[in-house]
């Protein structure tokens, strides 16, 4: 699953959020965007996923206009995990990863055996398999995540947007939702905080600043000291893993 993005402008009153951004996501890599909060991330995402409008620009799934396609039909071929919204009703675990498989089936028609399977499949894979007659609203944060991941898996997506996702996780439950997510070969774009969750992870960044696209590249190959204090205003080291095309960065005291 392909996705391009040209001269992309999102606009709210009279503020540019979203400025002239063109990106491409190819199928299967794992791409990163990247940025300081305000940065204009999610405001690119949320326009990817529909929430907002963009004013203008193109947005392209496998060259088709994304605007164009319905929603039903975009919902079997791009699923969401973003920042958790508390729920004004309650459902089991189970309930809620059963809401992934809505897109495969008929207005009226009951969830079946391959409904269930692919449920519990999804939920062994984020580690809640045993929660799964629990009350979604009597879990953590960071539990609630991992459940809407195992959601959005189950509607066998190939393109998945994590916007933020890994925010309300313990570390264990970061690297182990990147570790799954870039096993799954499918086309994934993730909006992340941790600069070194970012260059593990990515195959691409897409560094955003004030709106724009401020780099684009290998993260080894774009991750300078000087991007970093450029957009983030903090001092950094970069470090080489010997023998590996990777990098990890420390921060400065204050």
């Amino acid at each position: 699953m392909n996705l391009d993005i040209k001269d992309l402008n999102v606009t709210f009153g009279n503020k540019t959020i979203v400025n002239n951004v063109s990106l491409t996501v190819k199928n299967g890599e794992f791409v990163g965007l990247i940025g300081p909060n305000g940065s204009g991330k999610s405001t690119l995402l949320k326009s990817i996923y529909r929430v907002y409008s963009p004013k203008s620009g193109v947005m392209l799934l496998n060259g088709k206009n994304l605007l164009n396609i319905p929603i039903r039909d975009v919902a079997k071929n791009l699923g969401v995990v973003s920042q958790f919204n508390n729920l004004a009703f309650d459902m089991t675990v189970e309930q809620m990863v059963l809401l992934g498989r809505s897109p495969h089936k008929g207005l009226l028609e009951i969830d079946n055996d391959k409904d269930i399977d692919i449920t519990h499949e999804m939920l062994k894979k984020v580690d809640m398999f045993d929660y799964r007659y629990r009350s979604f609203l009597t879990l953590s944060g960071g539990e609630k995540q991992r459940v809407l991941l195992a959601r959005a898996l189950a509607q066998q997506v190939k393109l998945l947007i994590l916007d933020e996702p890994t925010n309300h996780l313990d570390i264990k439950y970061q690297l182990q939702i990147l570790k799954l997510t870039k096993s799954l070969g499918i086309t994934v774009i993730a909006a992340l905080h941790d600069l070194n969750l970012a260059a593990s992870y990515c195959d691409k960044l897409y560094v955003m600043h004030n709106g724009n696209i401020a780099a684009t590249g290998a993260p080894n190959e774009i991750l300078t000291k000087e991007l970093i204090k450029d957009v983030y205003e903090v001092d950094c080291t970069i470090h080489k893993y010997p023998n590996k095309n990777s990098i990890y960065i420390t921060f400065e005291d204050f």
